[in-house]
């Protein structure tokens, strides 16, 4: 019977280092090597187009100040409750994810002492717990309270989803700017004059706050799942720098469109 790296961890007498050793000749069997490769070097201020676990290795060890993500969860996510918008179902979300790939990645990348935040739900976040928990040191489960419409679901059997996670861990001990506040976070969802189309995009005031609250200005701020972009959009609106990674060609035009100005209410929103 096949054992998770997450359920090996809590047999007693196996410690962490154990666990570490074993994932790393596991993901080095599947063929996921995290390892610099010059000739993928990612630029900071870029947009890249490809599968993120591949072009991360175009990013050198210890180089990223902050990562926010908002990766797939695997449950077929399509969401057409807005009247004026329909958007496409995200591909490849009905398929298992395997964050730990990924956080392979994330631990190479990082830089000590600094900040990780990775949205996900409320069904998904006990795996991802477990597997973010042996990588980084998990510090908070933030609840983003959205404001505005009910969210999706069924509509007449289950209470509205009006939260979200984000799940926030440190690679070492990382210090917060500005005054301590709450974990639970009172926030719009996007505006209706900020949506670019994508399912599950974030407000760029959400993010930006999330980008002062564990950056400074010229850090680099990392998006492997860039979706609608809206992470490269709070960079630049607060001098920081970025390195964005999406599969889809469509996105990566609105991504584009929006940095060079063409999403200003997202800046004008970002300033008030």
């Amino acid at each position: 019977m096949d054992i998770s790296l997450s359920e090996l961890s809590e047999v007693k007498g196996i410690g962490k280092k154990t666990i570490q050793r074993i994932r790393k000749y596991k993901l080095a069997d599947e063929g996921y090597i995290s390892k610099y490769d010059e000739s993928l070097h990612l630029d900071r201020n870029s947009v890249n187009k490809g599968d993120c676990l591949e072009l991360m290795n175009g990013i050198p060890d210890n180089s990223i100040d902050l990562i926010i993500t908002d990766p797939p969860y695997g449950i077929d996510y399509q969401f057409n409750n807005n009247k004026n918008i329909k958007f496409d179902v995200l591909k490849n979300d009905n398929k298992p994810f395997n964050l730990t790939e990924y956080l392979n990645q994330f631990k190479r990348i990082i830089k000590n002492k600094k900040g990780i935040y990775i949205f996900t739900r409320f069904d998904i976040y006990p795996k991802w717990y477990k597997e973010i928990n042996s990588f980084f040191k998990i510090k908070n489960c933030i609840v983003w309270n959205k404001t505005g419409r009910l969210g999706a679901g069924d509509l007449k059997g289950q209470y509205g989803l009006n939260h979200e996670f984000i799940i926030y861990a440190t690679n070492g001990r990382h210090i917060l700017n500005e005054k301590r506040e709450k974990d639970v976070w009172k926030h719009q969802r996007t505006p209706k004059g900020e949506y670019c189309g994508h399912p599950t995009q974030k407000p760029t005031k959400l993010i930006s706050k999330i980008i002062k609250k564990s950056s400074e200005e010229g850090d680099v701020i990392l998006d492997p799942f860039a979706g609608g972009g809206s992470t490269g959009i709070a960079a630049q609106n607060t001098n920081r720098d970025y390195i964005l990674i999406e599969k889809e060609q469509k996105y990566i035009d609105i991504i584009k469109d929006r940095l060079r100005g063409g999403d200003t209410n997202a800046k004008n929103s970002n300033n008030r």
